[in-house]
C-alpha cells in the first residue's frame, strides 16, 4: 500500500494500481490521520480539521461513515482493518514514512544534504533528483481544507529546498550553463526568495554571462524594495559586489581552489602548528557542515564555537582546520589561551604566531602594539587558518584577529564572545545518545560495544552526551580489556563516585568544571551550591531570591552569570514567557560536591515558605477538587512584591511551569534537614492544583515525599495525615485497593493521637472507596461515621461530601426520595462554605436522580445548571460529567443526536487528557448507549464491549453489571445465546449489591430492554 501527497492525494497498492478515494472530504480525513500518523486523532480534532472548525450538523456521522470507506480503500489498496484503527476518542493510521511518498522524499533529501556536506557532489545530485522525481505535481492536490493549505505550504517550501540544493551541487560540478534554465523558472516563480536568486547570479556569472547575472540582482532587489520595503541581504550584495569586480574567467565550479599565494617576504614560513587531527571525531555532522561553509565564504572570517566545557569545542575546531588546511595554503597557527593552567595573553601568543611564521626570535618586537603591527602585516594577503583555544574574554582574543580580510579565525570559548565585531557563532549542544555511543566504540572497539549495546548506551546516558566524559569512560575501558562494560555502568551509577570515575590521566570533568567554578564570587557561588543541592529538573531564577535573601534583579543576574560560566544551561521559555534553567547532570554533581560545607537548612526553609505564600497565592481561586489532608496555615513571612505579582498574573499557567520544580523541593526538603511539618504543610497546600488538573504523579510524589519526612521524624500524627493524603490520591487514580490500605492505616494511627479531623477524612477516603466498589454496607457504615465525626469538629466540607456519598448509595439502591434528599441537603451545605464546585456536583447529582424517575426535563435543568457552575470556576473534568448527565436527558428529551454525540465526544476527550480512567470508562458507556438508543447494534456491541473491558480493568462490579445489560441488548438480535448469558451475568452481580437494577433485570429481557431504550423514529 502507499499514499502519494506530493501531487494530487491518491492511495495505490504495491505495483502502483490506483484506489478510488471518493471527494475531497475523504482524503482530508487521510491526510488529517497521515499528518499525525501513530498517533489517535479525536473525532472532534477530524471534524474541525475536514470542515475548518464550520462543521455542519452531520459532521460527526459523515467522519464514520468517511471512515468506513477510507477502510475499504486501504484494505484494497493491501493494507488491513487495523491499518486505520479505531482508538478513543478517534482513529489512528498505524502507517510509516516509507509507505508514502513524502517519507521517500525525506529520505533522498537527507542522503542527498548528507552527500553534499561530505563534498560527494555526484551522489548528491542523484538523490536530489530522485527526491524531486517523486512530485507528480501541486502537494496535497484535491484537498482545501485550511490545514492542508497549511501543510501544503510546507511541502512547497521544502521541494524548493531541494530545488536549490540540486543546483548547488550542479555548480559545484561544473554544471553552471545546465542549471541556468531551471533556475530561470525557479527565480521567476518564486522571485523573492534570496537563495534561488543568488544561485542563478552565479551559474551565469561562471557562465561568462556577467551582464545577465547583475540584471537577475538589480530585478530581485527592486522586487524586495517594492514588495518587502528592504534591500537584499548580506550574501546576495557580496555576490554581487563579487561579480561587479570583473568576469569569470571560464566557467569553473564554485568551490575551485584559490590561485596561489602572492609573493611573500624573504623570512615567512607557512606556519604548520594544529594539534593532530581527532581520529576518533564523531557527530556533530551539523555544526562542522556549518564550519566548512564559512571557511568557503569570503564575508566570513571569524567564528567563535561555544558551549559547555568538555563538550567537544577544541575537538571540533582542530578537526575543521584540518579539512580546510588545502583551502588555506599559508599555513596554520593554534594557540590554547588557557596553557599550562595558566591564561596566556596577547602578547606571549603574538610571540609565539610570530616566530612561527619565520620571525627570528631576536626580531620580535618589546611593546604588544608593535607585536600586533608586525602579526598583522605579515597575516595581510595570505590565507590562513588561525584557531585560538579556550578563550575567555573578548579583550584577550581582540588582538590576534588578522587586519584584513583572506583568513579565517576559529576561536573556541565557554563564553559566547558576543561583544566581538563581523563574527559568526556556532553554540554546540550535548551529543546525541546515538553520536555518544559511536564515539565510544571508535575508541574501545564497535565490535565491544554492539556486543553489550544496552550496558553502552547506560555509559552514554551517564556521561551526559559530553565528549569529554565519553572520551574519559572509553579511555578506562580500553585500559582495562577484561572489563564487561556493565562492570562501569555500576561505577559511574553511583553519583558519590562518578567524577571519580570520569578522570583518567589528564582527562577529568571535574578539571574542567574547575576552571569555571575559580571565577565565581562568594554570592555566586552560593547560589550555585544551593541550586545544585536542591538538584531541580528545571528552574527560573526567582528562587535564588529566597535561597540568598537578595533582590529579584540581582537574582535574575546571579543565574545569567552562571549561564555565561556555562555552569547553569537554558531550558527554554515557559508559557508566560520567563526564562527557565537547567543543571547538567554532572555540573549538579560537582556543584553537590563543592556545597559540603554549606548550611543550607534555613535557606531551603524560606525557600520552601516563599512557595507556600505563592501557591496559596495563586491557588485562591481554584475550584476544591478534594479536601486537603491537613489545614495549613500560610507563614507570615515577607515576599518580595515582584514575585507575587509575576505568579498572580497567570496563576494556571505559573503553577503549570513550577510543577516539576516544586515536587522536587519537596522531596529534597526533608533530606536538606527542613522541618518536616513545613514538608507536610507545603505537600498539602500542592493538592489543590495538582488534583484539579488530575497531576496524580506530582501529587502522588509530594504526598509521598511528606509522609517519609514524618515517618523519619517519628511523629504519628504527622504520618496519619499524609498516609490520609497518599490515599485520597491512589482513589482519585481509581486503584481502590491501595486507597484502602493507606486510609484506614490513617485511621488507626490518627484515633490513637486523637486527632478527629484525620479520622474523619480518612473515613471519608474509605467510604467513597467502598461506594465505588459496590461494598455498599461498609460504605454507609464509614460514610455516616465521617458525617458525625464532621459535624463535631465543624468540618462542613466533609459532611456535605458524606451526605453526597450517602446520597448516591440510596440512588443505586432504589430510594429516590432519600437520595434527592441527601443530595439537596449537600447542596446547601456546600453553599454554606461557598464550595461552588460541590454544588455543582450536587446538582449533577440531583440530575441523575430525576433521571432515574423518567423526569428527563428536570434532569436536563439541573445539569445544565451544573454545567454553567463547573464551567464558570474552571473545572474541566466536573463540567465534563455534567455534560454527560445532560447529554442523556436530551437524548430522552429528542434533542438532536448529532448534537449528543458531539458533547459526549467531547467530554471523552477531556476524560483521556486528563487521564481519569473512571471518565474514559463512563463516556465511552455512554456513547455505547447512544449506539443503542440509535438503532446502531454493531457500534453499540463494539463501544459496549471496550466499556465493559474498561470497567472490569477498574474491577467494579455495579457498572460492569450495567454495561452488560446494554450490551445484551445491543447482541439479542443477532445472538440471543450470547445475550442471555450477558443478562444472567448481570443479575448476579447485581443482587447481591441490592442495586436498583436488579429488579429491572428479573422481570425484562434483552430484547425488551432494547425496545424499552431505543428512541421513537423520528418522522
Amino acid at each position: 500500500m502507499r499514499i502519494l501527497v506530493l501531487g494530487p492525494v491518491e492511495l495505490t497498492t504495491a505495483d502502483g494500481t490506483r484506489v478510488p478515494l471518493g471527494g475531497p472530504k475523504p482524503k482530508a480525513l487521510l491526510l488529517a490521520l497521515l499528518q499525525q500518523r501513530g498517533h489517535v486523532v479525536s473525532r472532534a480534532q477530524i471534524v474541525d480539521l475536514i470542515w475548518d472548525e464550520s462543521p455542519p450538523s452531520s459532521a460527526h456521522a459523515s467522519v464514520h461513515t468517511y471512515v468506513s470507506a477510507l477502510r475499504r480503500g486501504i484494505v484494497a489498496a493491501g493494507g488491513t482493518e487495523a491499518t486505520l484503527a479505531t482508538r478513543a476518542p478517534g482513529y489512528l493510521l498505524d502507517v510509516s514514512a516509507g509507505d508514502t511518498d513524502l517519507g521517500d522524499f525525506t529520505d533522498h533529501v537527507e542522503r542527498a544534504r548528507h552527500a553534499e556536506r561530505a563534498g560527494d557532489f555526484p551522489h548528491a545530485a542523484e538523490s536530489y533528483d530522485a527526491a524531486l522525481d517523486l512530485w507528480r505535481g501541486p502537494a496535497l492536490g484535491g484537498v482545501d481544507a485550511g490545514f492542508a493549505r497549511t501543510w501544503a505550504a510546507t511541502l512547497l517550501s521544502e521541494r524548493l529546498d531541494a530545488e536549490e540544493g540540486r543546483a548547488r551541487v550542479g555548480l559545484e560540478l561544473g554544471r553552471a550553463s545546465e542549471v541556468v534554465a531551471g533556475l530561470t523558472r525557479l527565480v521567476a516563480a518564486h522571485p523573492l526568495r534570496e537563495e534561488s536568486r543568488g544561485l542563478l547570479m552565479r551559474a551565469l556569472h561562471v557562465s561568462g554571462r556577467q551582464a545577465e547575472a547583475l540584471e537577475v540582482y538589480r530585478t530581485g532587489r527592486s522586487q524586495l524594495l517594492d514588495e518587502l520595503g528592504i534591500e537584499p541581504g548580506e550574501r546576495l550584495r557580496a555576490l554581487h559586489t563579487e561579480i561587479l569586480a570583473g568576469p569569470s574567467r571560464r566557467p569553473t565550479p564554485v568551490r575551485t581552489r584559490v590561485a596561489g599565494p602572492a609573493p611573500r617576504p624573504d623570512d615567512y614560513a607557512a606556519p604548520r602548528n594544529l594539534p593532530p587531527d581527532i581520529g576518533d571525531f564523531t557527530g556533530r555532522d551539523e555544526d562542522l557542515a556549518a564550519l566548512l561553509r564559512m571557511g568557503a565564504e569570503p564575508d566570513k572570517r571569524t567564528v567563535v564555537v561555544s558551549g559547555f566545557g568538555g563538550v567537544g569545542k577544541s575537538a571540533l575546531a582542530v578537526h575543521a582546520a584540518h579539512l580546510l588546511s588545502d583551502r588555506f595554503p599559508d599555513g596554520q597557527l593554534f594557540a590554547d589561551l588557557r596553557g599550562a593552567g595558566r591564561d596566556l595573553d596577547a602578547h606571549e601568543v603574538l610571540a609565539r604566531f610570530l616566530q612561527a611564521m619565520g620571525m627570528p626570535a631576536a626580531a620580535v618586537p618589546a611593546s604588544t602594539d608593535e607585536r600586533v603591527e608586525q602579526y598583522r602585516s605579515r597575516v595581510a594577503g595570505r590565507r590562513l587558518i588561525i584557531v585560538l583555544d579556550n578563550a575567555r574574554s573578548e579583550h584577550q582574543v581582540r588582538p590576534l584577529l588578522p587586519g584584513a580580510p583572506g583568513s579565517l579565525v576559529v576561536i573556541t570559548s565557554r563564553s559566547r564572545l558576543t561583544g566581538l565585531e563581523s563574527m559568526t557563532s556556532i553554540e554546540l549542544d550535548f551529543l546525541a545518545e546515538e553520536s555518544a555511543i559511536a564515539m565510544l566504540g571508535k575508541i574501545i572497539g564497535a565490535d565491544r560495544v554492539a556486543a553489550q549495546r544496552t550496558d553502552a548506551e547506560r555509559i552514554a546516558a551517564l556521561c551526559g552526551g559530553v565528549p569529554l566524559a565519553v572520551r574519559a569512560a572509553g579511555a578506562k575501558l580500553l585500559a582495562r580489556p577484561h572489563w564487561p562494560l556493565r562492570s562501569l555502568v555500576v561505577r559511574l551509577a553511583d553519583e558519590r563516585r562518578r567524577l571519580d570515575e570520569l578522570t583518567v590521566g589528564d582527562l577529568a570533568i571535574r578539571s574542567s568544571l574547575g576552571l569555571n567554578y575559580a571565577e565565581l564570587d562568594d554570592r555566586q557561588r552560593r547560589a550555585f551550591h544551593l541550586l545544585c543541592l536542591l538538584d531541580l529538573p528545571d528552574f527560573g531564577w526567582w528562587p535564588v531570591v529566597p535561597l540568598l535573601g537578595v533582590p529579584p534583579q540581582d537574582a535574575e543576574d546571579i543565574v545569567e552569570h552562571l549561564v555565561d560560566l556555562r555552569l547553569v544551561d537554558v531550558a527554554g521559555v515557559d508559557a508566560i514567557g520567563r526564562v527557565r534553567y537547567r543543571l547538567h547532570d554532572l555540573v549538579q554533581l560537582f556543584g553537590s560536591e563543592q556545597a559540603v560545607e554549606e548550611d543550607v537548612a534555613a535557606a531551603v526553609t524560606r525557600t520552601l515558605e516563599t512557595w507556600m505564600v505563592l501557591v496559596a497565592t495563586t491557588t485562591r481561586e481554584l475550584p476544591r477538587v478534594t479536601i486537603p489532608p491537613a489545614r495549613v496555615s500560610v507563614p507570615a513571612i515577607d515576599v518580595d512584591p515582584a514575585l507575587v505579582e509575576d505568579a498572580v498574573e497567570e496563576p494556571a499557567a505559573w503553577l503549570a511551569a513550577e510543577a516539576a520544580a516544586v515536587v522536587r523541593v519537596v522531596e529534597r526538603a526533608h533530606d536538606l534537614g527542613v522541618a518536616h511539618g513545613i514538608v507536610i504543610s507545603l505537600a498539602s497546600l500542592l493538592t489543590a492544583p495538582f488534583a484539579t488538573r488530575n497531576e496524580f504523579d506530582a501529587w502522588q510524589r509530594t504526598n509521598e515525599a511528606a509522609l517519609s519526612a514524618a515517618v523519619a521524624s517519628a511523629d504519628p500524627a504527622a504520618e496519619a495525615v499524609m498516609l490520609a493524603g497518599v490515599g485520597d490520591v491512589h482513589a482519585k487514580k481509581d486503584d481502590f485497593p491501595t486507597a484502602l490500605d493507606h486510609l484506614r492505616r490513617a485511621r488507626d494511627l490518627a484515633e490513637a493521637v486523637g486527632d478527629d479531623d484525620t479520622v474523619a477524612l480518612a473515613l471519608l477516603g474509605t467510604g467513597n472507596a467502598y461506594l465505588e466498589l459496590a461494598e455498599f454496607d461498609a460504605a454507609v457504615r464509614d460514610l455516616r461515621a465521617a458525617a458525625e465525626l464532621g459535624e463535631r469538629t465543624g468540618h462542613r466540607d466533609i459532611v456535605a461530601a458524606a451526605n453526597y456519598g450517602l446520597g448516591a448509595i440510596s440512588r443505586d439502591h432504589g430510594d429516590i426520595a432519600e437520595a434527592t434528599e441527601r443530595l439537596t441537603r449537600c447542596a446547601d451545605e456546600y453553599r454554606e462554605v461557598r464550595d461552588q464546585r460541590g454544588v455543582g456536583l450536587a446538582l449533577r447529582g440531583l440530575s441523575l436522580c430525576h433521571r432515574a424517575v423518567a423526569d428527563h426535563a428536570g434532569a436536563e435543568d439541573l445539569a445544565a445548571r451544573a454545567v454553567t457552575i463547573l464551567t464558570d470556576i474552571g473545572d474541566e473534568l466536573g463540567t465534563a460529567y455534567a455534560r454527560q448527565s445532560w447529554a442523556k436527558a436530551a437524548l430522552r428529551l429528542g434533542h438532536d443526536t448529532a448534537t449528543v454525540a458531539a458533547t459526549l465526544d467531547e467530554c471523552l476527550y477531556t476524560c483521556a487528557r486528563m487521564r481519569d480512567r473512571f471518565g474514559v470508562a463512563l463516556m465511552t458507556r455512554t456513547i455505547g448507549e447512544l449506539h443503542l438508543a440509535t438503532g446502531d447494534l454493531p457500534g453499540a456491541r463494539a463501544t459496549l464491549g471496550a466499556a465493559l473491558r474498561l470497567w472490569t480493568e477498574l474491577d467494579l462490579p455495579l457498572w460492569q453489571a450495567r454495561t452488560l445489560r446494554d450490551l445484551a441488548a445491543a447482541t439479542v438480535t443477532d445472538d440471543p445465546e450470547t445475550a442471555g448469558a450477558q443478562w444472567n451475568r448481570a443479575r448476579e452481580l447485581c443482587i447481591p449489591r441490592k442495586a436498583r437494577e436488579s429488579g429491572e433485570l428479573a422481570v425484562r429481557t434483552p430484547a425488551a430492554w432494547l425496545a424499552e431504550v431505543a428512541l421513537p423514529p423520528r418522522l
